[in-house]
């Protein structure tokens, strides 16, 4: 997924998988076009509350990268997967018509996004994870993709079925001026554990929410290409669930290649919910020693900072 002026692209298929056989789709009627689109993410600085926006440039929507894939289950029966073409991002209203995937226009149909490639998913436990999250270069937003989840009931209309996505995540967008050097991990520490890295969602739900399986207080990101003149501020961006931040002290810390640690300290004045960028400004940062950080200089499983909640 990228970030992009267009308001939505929509995807072209990469499955040719029957749910039904052609005998029954000639009775039933084969849906013969399929088109998915999102919603734009809403702008809250610091978490209060603001209008649509982009991420960074001013630009109010994103869309989809060659190979992205969002997975499809009728009422009954399994799922099937849609993969974005090559060339989609030069695209703002592709959609694929034909038919062919023994989609009939008699069953229910339910979408996510990104894909799970399990032919026994479970589509009342789709499960989320927000660790391993990476960002390269500074303000690069294609890394979000793998964290935005999505969910859309489809819509028929005639031999046409549409998917109108929603997402459950929320984006921490870190505006940050750093000392000059190059960086290498961010993260974001609440005073408890408030931060799912691990869970599911129900797809069938009237309206679809991510349920934390395990929280920590702390969420990061591993940076690559990321580096600092010294002056010029630059973004990063860490998909989160929903969280209620408003209020409370939280931590924003950064690590450098010498392995210096320095943070900021900020106040959110709003809640981070689903559909918005919560943006943080840092500004002013104190250098701490290792012995008194809150990044560990090896965090691969998501860190071992705070506990976990079934």
């Amino acid at each position: 997924m990228k970030i992009s002026v267009r308001i939505a692209i929509l995807l072209a298929t990469g499955a040719a998988i029957a749910i039904s056989c052609t005998k029954q789709a000639e009775f039933a009627g084969e849906i013969r076009r399929v088109t998915f689109t999102a919603d734009d993410f809403t702008l809250a600085e610091d978490g209060a509350p603001g209008t649509k926006t982009s991420l960074v440039d001013g630009t109010t929507s994103f869309i989809w990268s060659a190979a992205d894939t969002a997975g499809v289950f009728p009422s009954t029966g399994s799922q099937i997967y849609f993969t974005a073409a090559a060339g989609a991002e030069a695209s703002s209203s592709m959609a694929f018509d034909g038919g062919g995937w023994g989609l009939l226009n008699t069953e229910a149909y339910y979408s996510y996004y990104p894909f799970i490639g399990n032919i026994y998913l479970n589509r009342n436990r789709i499960p989320v994870s927000y660790m391993n999250q990476k960002q390269t270069g500074a303000s690069s937003s294609s890394h979000i993709g793998k964290c935005d989840f999505m969910y859309s009931k489809g819509e028929l209309q005639g031999q046409s079925l549409g998917f109108n996505y929603h997402h459950m995540s929320c984006i921490i967008r870190a505006k940050v001026t750093l000392p000059e050097g190059t960086y290498t991990k961010l993260a974001v520490t609440a005073p408890t554990n408030v931060f799912v890295t691990n869970g599911w969602f129900d797809l069938m739900a009237d309206t679809p929410g991510i349920i934390g399986k395990t929280l920590h207080n702390q969420l990061g990101i591993d940076l690559e290409s990321v580096s600092s003149d010294g002056s010029t501020p630059f973004y990063v961006f860490v998909v989160s669930a929903p969280v209620n931040l408003k209020g409370v002290e939280i931590t924003v810390s950064v690590l450098n290649s010498e392995r210096k640690e320095y943070q900021c300290k900020k106040t959110p004045s709003g809640n981070y919910l689903a559909g918005t960028i919560g943006g943080l400004t840092c500004n002013t940062w104190t250098e701490v020693p290792q012995s008194m950080g809150l990044i560990l200089e090896d965090w691969g499983d998501g860190g071992s900072i705070g506990g976990s909640a079934d």
